[in-house]
């Protein structure tokens, strides 16, 4: 098996660590706010040589710790310094695939359970959540909302006339 090397790692984006904490600020620190999100997916497709897995971690401070790893692993290479437990989210990417916790993402959830409030996983343009506490899982698609379009019926149309 070959060993995790950041050194391995191409980056493109410069800036891509800056851009992911920029997004938390202008979330005003939600760590569930799609802007902040999206940054975070983005940043996992475009900001290195190939997409790869990112992640964020989110403390009790919201404070943000943020690695890259492999297209299908991400680490960090030591304990991020100054995280404060408990972890309020832990955010990361599958660039090449579904949002779903994989066995190796469920290990790392309950590994950290006891000191972690929430889990996120973002795929293509969907994302599955983890709450402490909770039975199930999350699922969600990202779709737009279509546009009103004239010659649509709204409810104006259903009104009686007096």
């Amino acid at each position: 098996m070959k060993e995790r090397n950041k050194e391995d790692i191409v980056v493109i984006n410069g800036e891509w660590r800056e851009e992911i904490k920029r997004a938390f600020e202008q979330s005003e620190y939600l760590h569930d706010e799609q802007d902040f999100l999206d940054s975070i997916w983005e940043v996992s497709l475009t900001a290195f040589d190939i997409p790869r897995e990112v992640q964020a971690v989110v403390d009790a401070n919201s404070n943000i710790f943020i690695s890259v790893g492999n297209p299908g692993f991400v680490w960090f290479e030591k304990p991020p310094e100054g995280m404060k437990l408990p972890i309020r989210c832990w955010i990361h990417t599958h660039p090449f695939g579904s949002a779903y916790f994989s066995s190796t993402d469920w290990k790392t959830i309950r590994t950290w359970e006891p000191v972690m409030e929430e889990a996120i996983v973002l795929g293509d343009n969907e994302g599955m959540m983890w709450k402490k506490g909770e039975t199930h899982t999350l699922h969600y698609l990202l779709e737009d909302i279509p546009n009103w379009v004239d010659g649509q019926m709204t409810l104006d149309d259903f009104a009686e006339e007096e």
